[in-house]
């Protein structure tokens, strides 16, 4: 504390996400029951436990009308906030030092940024089998062949309709066993059921990158000969 701005940027945008589908009953249902509630609330600093046990027995008070899971976290908040000192609608406690006014002020954004930051798997970045997963390389463990997806037809994309090694080479040799000429004038990726990945991946990325790097090369062609007036 205080949050780096891009952290409070995310906060922003993440709070609301996580109070509509991790606190209530019909996502996580962080909020919406003691037995959830309960070890969600051991988790604050020490200092905070006049809120674990004030929060304990108002939710579970049958007497109070009950509260959705997004007032209870509402709720959770303001007492947090008066504990380090600014809210003065709930009674403060007595004897809460700079570090642990600092621990409860971040309870709550740590406790958001756990259930709905995107993380990194660090093995991805470091592991060398992680980083050969550029398209059309194979998955070491599944056999699976790497391929670009159109972002089209994202939605309709099965991972696991992704061909594999062995399947690739037996369609190769059921293709090859016809020796015809169209089978021999033909790619292997084009006797597979790779083509279908391929051949999009080849129209809207490498061949548009060809010809801009062709376009680039012939400015600079044309650049060059303007510059030693050879035209």
């Amino acid at each position: 504390m205080p949050l780096h701005p891009m952290l409070s940027r995310a906060f922003d945008i993440l709070e609301p996400m996580f109070i509509e589908h991790v606190l209530p009953e019909s996502g996580h249902g962080l909020l919406a029951s003691s037995e959830h509630w309960e070890p969600l609330l051991d988790t604050l600093p020490g200092a905070a436990s006049i809120v674990r046990d004030r929060m304990i027995e108002h939710w579970s008070d049958p007497k109070k009308a009950p509260l959705s899971p997004a007032e209870k976290w509402a709720e959770l908040k303001r007492h947090l906030s008066a504990v380090f000192g600014h809210n003065t609608g709930v009674k403060r406690a007595k004897n809460v030092g700079a570090s642990d006014k600092e621990r409860i002020e971040s309870w709550p954004v740590e406790v958001v940024f756990q259930y709905t930051y995107p993380r990194l798997d660090i093995n991805v970045s470091k592991m060398q089998n992680h980083l050969l997963k550029s398209p059309f390389c194979v998955h070491p463990k599944t056999g699976r062949v790497c391929v670009p997806i159109e972002v089209a037809k994202v939605d309709d994309f099965d991972p696991f309709l992704v061909p594999t090694l062995p399947q690739l080479m037996q369609e190769l040799d059921q293709f090859d066993e016809a020796d015809d000429e169209a089978s021999r004038l033909r790619k292997d990726w084009q006797k597979t059921s790779l083509r279908k990945y391929f051949e999009p991946f080849q129209k809207n990325f490498l061949e548009p990158m060809l010809k801009e790097l062709r376009q680039k090369a012939r400015e600079e062609a044309d650049e060059q000969a303007a510059i030693i007036g050879d035209f």
